[in-house]
């Protein structure tokens, strides 16, 4: 296949293989930390032969987490993913820091080392989270697992300036930890298929099932993933379970040789031009 540079100095590590993700869709009880918790350290052991685990936003439940209490559940993580040999995206803890709460999506690698962290950038208005969260600017892009990728929690994928930053850095994949309702799905769906077409990556969504938004909107399921040329190549039911889906990374490379969007960008720094009022009665 022919290939372009991705921005990206390591690239000749990208996989030739396609990459293995196991997408965790878990059924929540909103108000049931322990109870969550209890169940997803049954599946995280229980998962081989992967690259990477994405978990969905707030799988935990939406209780704030302590950095005493973190620093536990990180030493649990990195246990996990070391004793099964793949990279974990926790997906999005609510996490006290000092007086403010922020969203932090944690990157494990195969060694149990903590890579990094991304946060939520833009707490969502609409549904009141500004009220109880504070933004972060944590949006980094990780090179483990064979490839190059960046993670969005929840609503950020609603700005695609974030994607396109991540994608110009040379994410190959972009992961969405979210928790969507059902009313939403197929918005949800057609915006992780067009971040994929835009920026040409792979972009993967995971979200909760059996549980309820902040709004009390049921959601139900209905994980995804798209491919580069801007179909979905997954979806989940409404069904708990973990669900392996494999990418082939190659063919973001080759599709970026034909559909030079980023590459177009390279040679822009800002867009401007000037602004045309129409005068009624003018001649």
């Amino acid at each position: 296949d022919a290939r372009i540079p991705l921005n990206n100095p390591d690239n000749a590590h990208t996989m030739e293989r396609p990459l293995r993700i196991a997408l965790v869709q878990h059924r929540r009880n909103r108000f049931d930390p322990p109870d969550n918790q209890a169940r997803m350290n049954r599946v995280l052991p229980a998962i081989e032969n992967v690259d990477i685990v994405l978990l969905p936003e707030n799988w935990r439940g939406v209780a704030p987490v302590s950095g005493a209490e973190l620093d536990d559940m990180l030493a649990m993580w990195c246990e996990f993913a070391a004793r099964q040999n793949y990279t974990l995206l926790t997906g999005g803890t609510f996490v006290t820091d000092g007086s403010r709460v922020r969203d932090i999506c944690h990157v494990i690698g195969p060694d149990g080392t903590v890579l990094g962290a991304a946060d939520k950038i833009f707490p969502s208005e609409p549904v009141g989270e500004r009220a109880y969260l504070t933004g972060g600017d944590r949006l980094p892009v990780f090179h483990a697992a064979g490839v190059t990728f960046g993670v969005l929690i929840c609503i950020d994928m609603m700005y695609p300036e974030l994607a396109r930053s991540l994608a110009r850095r040379g994410a190959e994949v972009i992961f969405n930890p979210a928790n969507i309702p059902i009313a939403r799905i197929g918005l949800w769906h057609s915006l992780i298929r067009i971040r994929a077409a835009e920026n040409t990556v792979f972009t993967v969504f995971a979200t909760n099932t059996g549980t309820t938004y902040p709004d009390y909107r049921n959601v139900l399921g209905h994980s995804a993933a798209a491919a580069p040329y801007g179909e979905l190549v997954f979806e989940a039911g409404q069904e708990s379970g973990v669900h392996i889906i494999e990418l082939d990374i190659a063919a973001a490379h080759s599709l970026r040789a034909r559909w030079p969007y980023l590459k177009d960008l390279e040679a822009v720094d800002d867009f401007s031009g000037e602004t045309v009022s129409f005068a009624p009665g003018a001649r």
